[in-house]
């Protein structure tokens, strides 16, 4: 199951707050491009920093602005992953497509079958 941006939360939070897509692209110091194809849904898949830019210029957490492709329905972060992600907003344009391969990596293991949840491990190993 892959993330992406849900156009239609970026929109609505955009005009809730009275703001134009060319309002919300300057507090967000992204071109209104990004933001006009993001909200029609032509790009789905933003860099972590546009991600929290927006987030940060809408005031909202920025999985908000995140839905599933297959299913449509928010899949909520728990916080530690949610204030990682927003971390990585400080990082360099490569370093974060670097983050985003680690983590396509790990979906991947994970949609395989593969198990890395370390709490899950010990819990088994634990078992009689």
């Amino acid at each position: 199951m892959k993330t992406v941006i849900d156009g239609v939360s970026l929109r609505r939070l955009r005009q809730a707050r009275g703001l134009t897509v060319r309002a919300l692209a300057a507090m967000a110091r992204i071109d209104s491009s990004v933001v006009s194809r993001a909200e029609r849904g032509v790009q789905k898949d933003l860099s972590v920093s546009a991600l929290v830019s927006l987030a940060l210029a809408l005031d909202t957490p920025a999985e908000t602005l995140l839905s599933s492709q297959t299913d449509r329905e928010r899949v909520p972060l728990i916080g530690e992953l949610a204030a990682e992600l927003v971390a990585l907003g400080a990082l360099t344009d490569g370093q974060q497509r670097g983050a985003a391969a680690l983590l396509r990596t790990y979906r991947q293991i994970v949609a395989d079958g593969d198990s890395l949840d370390v709490h899950e491990q010990r819990e088994k190993a634990e078992q009689p």
